[in-house]
């Protein structure tokens, strides 16, 4: 495959990412579960789910991207990460939760200092789990939106580095590198299904600003060398995606963009991932609170057979972009989902513990 865009990874990019990542001590595969519970719940032929509740001990996706991006820009400035020289530099992200909480804990791992911004909405244990991994937190009086900028602003001292996976712009090798990071959960499910001897017919994936569910795209299409199909999930209050691609073109949704799926209170996407998701789209699901919370309850007990999922608020949103199709009829045949569907989800948070709640 041709690259997509001038700042999407590339396959050299993706595999290096992989190696680096995987030399990590602490790093293992996170599982792919079959769940054959819910696809007879939902009346599809077959459901996985990865979860990505125990990913490095931070219980999400996000642990990919940030210490990955973070890692490169300290080698791109001759440092070792870890060396006593990394603690002259500060790590700036904006954050409405996992991207802050991967972006202090890479931070603490590699001897620099963290800023992490947080819009007017972030629960405060989400903030706890930040500050409680060594980071320093800047309240922006806006969304998650304003903190991106403000976080932006904030990193043109000398000092400081920018570990934002979010680029309205397209222009920050930073996003490109956290893409990389996550393309690697795209490798992993395309070999794990391998291992399993099974396929899927496209994939539910939720969206903030988009750069976990373009970076699984992309890092699957490069493993399998065939496009995948994605359905983006998104809350109703914050369906940037989505505008973006019905207008073909990056778009900003109004409003306090507020969602109990906290970490998708985005309204715009990061050009590079909106790029991606354009080619690989074949739906764009926006669904509501109520039923992410029902979904949420639903799993953390166990559907069928199936084992309880450890997952929270932003962690079950593709999950329940699925559930609301598959109990539709009319959603159904518009999306094209059938008795014989196979279909992978990603949950992509675990529970918060127990000591923030």
């Amino acid at each position: 495959m041709t690259p997509l865009n001038a700042f999407a990874p590339e396959r050299d990019e993706i595999y290096q990412a992989l190696e680096i990542i995987s030399s990590w001590p602490d790093y293992c595969q996170s599982p792919l579960l079959p769940c054959p519970g819910l696809a007879a719940e939902l009346g599809v032929g077959a459901v996985w789910i990865k979860d990505e509740s125990k990913r490095f001990g931070l219980g999400g996706v996000k642990a990919l991207g940030a210490p990955y991006g973070l890692k490169q820009q300290l080698l791109k400035l001759g440092l070792e990460p870890g060396s006593l020289e990394c603690r002259n530099y500060v790590a700036i992200a904006a954050t409405d939760g996992n991207h802050g909480l991967a972006t202090a804990w890479a931070a603490e791992k590699f001897n620099c200092r963290a800023r992490i911004f947080v819009g007017g909405d972030v629960d405060p244990a989400r903030m706890r789990r930040i500050q409680d991994n060594g980071a320093e937190l800047v309240y922006v009086n806006g969304t998650y939106d304003d903190a991106v900028i403000a976080a932006s602003n904030a990193a043109t001292a000398p000092d400081a580095l920018l570990i934002t996976d979010t680029d309205y712009k397209g222009d920050q090798d930073v996003t490109r590198d956290i893409m990389a990071g996550y393309a690697v959960l795209g490798v992993e499910c395309a070999r794990q299904l391998h291992e399993q001897n099974a396929e899927i017919d496209s994939m539910f994936l939720q969206c903030g600003v988009g750069g976990m569910a373009a970076g699984c795209a992309i890092g699957m299409w490069h493993e399998t060398r065939m496009k995948p199909k994605v359905y983006t999930v998104e809350p109703e209050s914050a369906a940037c995606v989505k505008s973006s691609i019905d207008r073909n073109t990056l778009t900003r949704v109004p409003g306090k963009l507020l969602t109990r799926m906290v970490g998708l209170s985005c309204g715009c996407p990061s050009l590079s991932a909106f790029e991606i998701l354009r080619e690989v789209s074949v739906g764009n699901i926006v669904i509501d609170d109520a039923i992410a919370q029902r979904v949420q309850d639903r799993l953390t007990s166990g559907v069928g057979a199936d084992p309880a999922l450890d997952t929270w608020d932003t962690g079950i949103s593709g999950i329940s972009g699925l559930w609301h199709v598959a109990e539709n009829p009319a959603l159904r045949q518009k999306f094209g989902i059938t008795p014989t569907s196979r279909l992978l989800v990603i949950n992509s948070e675990g529970a918060i513990p127990d000591e923030y709640l």
